[in-house]
């Protein structure tokens, strides 16, 4: 439709599809979690039965005869031959045995079948009690609206039903304790289809951050995460400006800690939406579906988004952003994610898939102070790696030609993972804007030197190091992060990038993805594993 129509009968039709996908989104979590359940209930009936089918099965053995009401009947006794005959009887479940002259000695042994029996039947019946509420309560609203209290109480129906399933879920081994990604792939491919619906189920958010699993599983995870962060902090938005409006209702006094909280809410709710936006976009810009592998709202935020699947990708491009990147503005990072998917499309192989990643799963630094040292890009590397590894493991195929991309502070967190790992999972870096990528020589990279590029603008301030100005935090000094990934000492490859403004002093930096641009081009023919049509190589 939104390739083909356009206008206000367009605009709306998208608006209702999109409120009817969230009510399926809703319905598929709810309806999960109601499977998950009666195979819990189920469990528990069939532990019942199997007790029953043993009890009634010993009673036949020792000729007894039990009825469809569950009681047993005994024949007579005759103590010898001749001798009194005691006459026989039936006996219901739930009563002593007895002692005693005269009392048939069948008596007592259709007693304890009988007392098995209702054991038996007692389980299931309080099995039934326990999961009918259970089931019954997991139901929305009589209307049509998702709301933001809907997706926090399917939160609270989840804990409810994982923990009431526990038995149930004691069967299916939990993934391992900080498993690795070839762990967490052995993991799942170890369960059954049911035992993978039902452990999704009820821990969706726990499958959205296991590096390993397929995409597609991820991906349900998280946006369900995206929905109910969402909602959370709406519900506590609100809830804090009633707290205010009450302490302050002619707003005549200001109330600091609730102004404070409210104003980073919006900050992560901005965010949050933007990534919404994205996922919805699905359509335009002859864009493909968008896989939404990572998300959270901790510190400044994190989402990892691929464009297309990278499980089925022949070519595979993940992006790492860098200086001031945070969850409050990830569209521009997503829309430069889109931007290289279609140059690398419109300038590769028509019969190739591709996926162009967004990865922002460390924290990134916001000032000066913070980009002038290393610690935020050691800690983010050994991260990356995991989750690249994750790719590699949840490809299907044919291995991808996997590159990676890191612009400013992310090309420093790109050459720490690849320095760091003697196999990195990729096959090709490009370094754009970059202070430095943590090493002096492209050997030190893992990679062939012929498989790294790097690429500046002549008015880069970041990528200017050592240039000392005054807008140049990294300029009071030595080169902190090593060689320019440009120079020819380095030894890797350079490629052509259209010159920047000078001013402002950081316009620069960001243009490395501008459409139809020199830079934007050369990255997708790098992507394809070509040469780019600008740039020198040295020898």
């Amino acid at each position: 439709m939104q390739k083909s129509l356009q206008g206000e009968a367009l605009d709306a039709a998208v608006t209702q599809l999109r409120e009817l996908s969230k009510n399926f989104q809703y319905a598929q979590v709810e309806c999960g979690l109601i499977s998950a359940a009666l195979n819990a209930f189920a469990l528990e009936l069939r532990m019942a039965k199997v007790k029953l089918d043993l009890a009634v099965d010993d009673a036949g053995d020792a000729n007894l005869k039990v009825r469809e009401d569950g009681s047993v009947s005994y024949s007579a006794w005759i103590e010898e031959p001749g001798g009194t005959s005691i006459p026989g009887g039936n006996v219901s479940g739930g009563t002593s045995l007895v002692q005693g002259p005269g009392i048939n000695p069948n008596h007592n042994v259709a007693q304890a079948y009988a007392n098995r029996i209702a054991e038996a039947v007692k389980e299931a019946a309080e099995a039934d009690a326990k999961w009918a509420p259970k089931l019954r309560n997991l139901k929305a609203d009589d209307d049509l609206t998702v709301s933001h209290r809907d997706w926090a109480d399917t939160q609270k129906d989840m804990r409810g039903a994982r923990k009431d399933a526990g038995d149930y879920m004691d069967l299916i081994l939990e993934p391992p304790k900080d498993g690795t990604p070839q762990e967490n792939a052995k993991w799942w491919k170890g369960l059954s289809e049911e035992q993978r619906s039902d452990y999704v189920s009820l821990n969706l958010a726990t499958v959205g951050t296991l590096d390993g699993l397929p995409s597609e599983v991820r991906d349900e995870g998280n946006r369900y995460v995206l929905r109910t962060s969402t909602a959370d902090l709406e519900l506590e938005r609100a809830n804090l400006i009633g707290q205010r409006d009450m302490l302050s209702p002619n707003g005549r006094y200001s109330v600091s800690g609730a102004t404070g909280r409210i104003k980073d809410i919006d900050k992560k709710l901005a965010g949050l939406e933007q990534v919404q936006e994205h996922l919805d976009s699905t359509g335009r810009k002859d864009l493909p579906e968008l896989y939404l592998l990572g998300i959270d709202n901790e510190k400044n935020g994190h989402a990892i988004i691929s464009v297309g699947n990278p499980d089925g990708a022949d070519n595979v491009t993940t992006y790492v952003p860098g200086m001031n990147t945070k969850l409050e503005t990830i569209g521009k990072d997503i829309d430069r994610a889109e931007s290289l998917y279609s140059q690398s499309v419109a300038m590769g192989d028509p019969d190739k898939k591709y996926a162009s990643l967004m990865w922002l799963d460390y924290d990134a630094p916001q000032n000066p102070v913070s980009v002038a040292g290393e610690k935020l890009a050691d800690r983010g590397a050994p991260v990356l790696n995991e989750f690249l590894d994750g790719l590699q493991v949840s490809h299907q195929g044919e291995p991808a030609h996997d590159t990676l991309l890191g612009h400013s502070y992310g090309s420093l967190v790109s050459g720490k993972m690849l320095a760091g790992d003697e196999t990195p999972p990729v096959d090709a870096a490009i370094f754009v804007g970059s202070p430095g990528v943590g090493v002096d020589r492209a050997d030190d990279l893992n990679l062939s030197p012929e498989s790294v590029w790097a690429g500046k603008s002549a008015n880069d301030v970041v990528a200017g190091l050592p240039t000392r100005t005054i807008y140049n935090p990294w300029s009071w000094g030595e080169r902190p992060f090593g060689v320019d990934p440009t120079a020819p000492e380095f030894g890797g490859n350079r490629f052509g990038v259209q010159d920047g403004n000078k001013w402002p002093p950081f316009s620069a930096h960001s243009l490395y993805w501008d459409e139809n641009s020199e830079s934007l081009k050369n990255m997708a023919l790098i992507v394809n594993g070509e040469y780019p049509m600008s740039g020198t190589v040295p020898e």
